[in-house]
């Protein structure tokens, strides 16, 4: 190798780097962003006991045809996250409903904890049994949306607006 192909690489060795830091530096550094995917919500065997005794009993009513005691036992989440007793209007338009889809047979399907205010039980019920014409059981599902504010269970019916979410917020 010669000298003046020698200088020529020793020159790109430490030009190249140097100009490579120097355009770097004017470029703005992207922010980081920090999410919390961390648990943030503890549970324990005690909570899903609570829950499965509030919605058994709460189904229980609908099937006794007791839809005052199970109207009763429903809490709104209003837009501002805060847990109200079911306002009148609701549970108006809630007891219609109930009405309609009378529950004459149900089958627990599950129970999913997301977040405090984010959880899920599914009932499978029993509308309308077969008989005469009828070659079959009409059913529906039922959900239920326990909400856990200060260590309380409270239950509130799942909406349209209610949050979906599908990741898994606790910590056992």
């Amino acid at each position: 190798m010669n000298y003046t192909n020698f200088r020529v690489l020793a020159f790109a060795a430490i030009a190249l780097p140097i100009a490579f830091l120097c355009s770097c530096k004017d470029q703005q550094k992207a922010p980081d962003i920090m999410v919390n995917i961390g648990p943030t919500m503890t549970l324990d065997s005690q909570d899903t006991i609570i829950v499965n005794q509030l919605s058994t009993e709460f189904i229980e009513h609908l099937k006794n045809l007791e839809y005052g005691d199970a109207i009763a036992m429903l809490y709104y989440l209003d837009p501002d996250s805060a847990l109200i007793p079911l306002p009148r209007q609701l549970a108006i338009r809630q007891e219609q409903i109930f009405r309609t889809f009378p529950v004459l047979e149900y089958k627990f399907e599950s129970i999913r904890f997301r977040t405090e205010s984010d959880c899920q039980v599914k009932y499978v019920i029993t509308f309308h049994k077969k008989s005469g014409a009828d070659d079959k059981d009409y059913v529906t599902s039922l959900f239920l949306q326990p909400v856990r504010r200060e260590g309380q269970w409270y239950l509130t019916v799942r909406d349209s607006s209610s949050p979906a979410g599908s990741v898994s917020e606790i910590q056992n």
